[in-house]
């Protein structure tokens, strides 16, 4: 996949090491959590387990990208792919990296590896105020659906989800 310099966002220190995006896979597991285990509070309910990453990375439709800094996994996405449609099912960045554009990199490789493979629609689905909102839209996503309390937080509350839909432009 691509390698890109820090020259697509607002830093300043150009001298910091770029950002890579590559294709991972389960050996890359235990590195994958724990961006999941710090990318995402237990509150919400949302991040998975060792057990549920392995099992959707064992699936053959399933496909990981991961974002390196020099030698350290900073960030993720896992999707999966049916037919001509694709779901983007998990993106992360470790919080040390958040801002960075490190989560725009991996959702533009994963795109346009998506173009590649004649996919034509992209769907998500993520909670219902979380900021991540911004990014999606960037790439065209656009809301389609509303799910009640998909999401079971600590103490049992609820969060709604909402579903996302980008079309792919070939």
């Amino acid at each position: 996949m691509a390698s890109h310099h820090d020259s697509w966002n607002d830093r300043t220190d150009h001298d910091a090491a770029p950002f890579t995006i590559q294709r991972g896979d389960t050996d890359n597991l235990n590195e994958v959590m724990q961006v999941m285990e710090s990318a995402f509070p237990k509150t919400y309910g949302e991040g998975w387990n060792h057990h549920q990453c392995r099992s959707m990375l064992s699936m053959p439709s399933a496909k990981l990208l991961i974002a390196r800094r020099e030698e350290k996994i900073c960030g993720f996405i896992i999707s999966r792919q049916a037919a001509d449609e694709e779901e983007l099912l998990m993106i992360a960045v470790s919080p040390e990296y958040q801002s960075l554009g490190v989560g725009y990199l991996l959702l533009e490789n994963m795109l346009q590896a998506a173009r590649n493979l004649q996919v034509t629609a992209v769907f998500l689905e993520m909670r219902a105020d979380n900021p991540a909102e911004r990014l999606y839209k960037k790439f065209g996503f656009q809301r389609i659906g509303l799910r009640k309390a998909y999401y079971t937080g600590l103490n049992m509350e609820q969060f709604d989800a909402v579903t996302y839909k980008a079309v792919l432009t070939i």
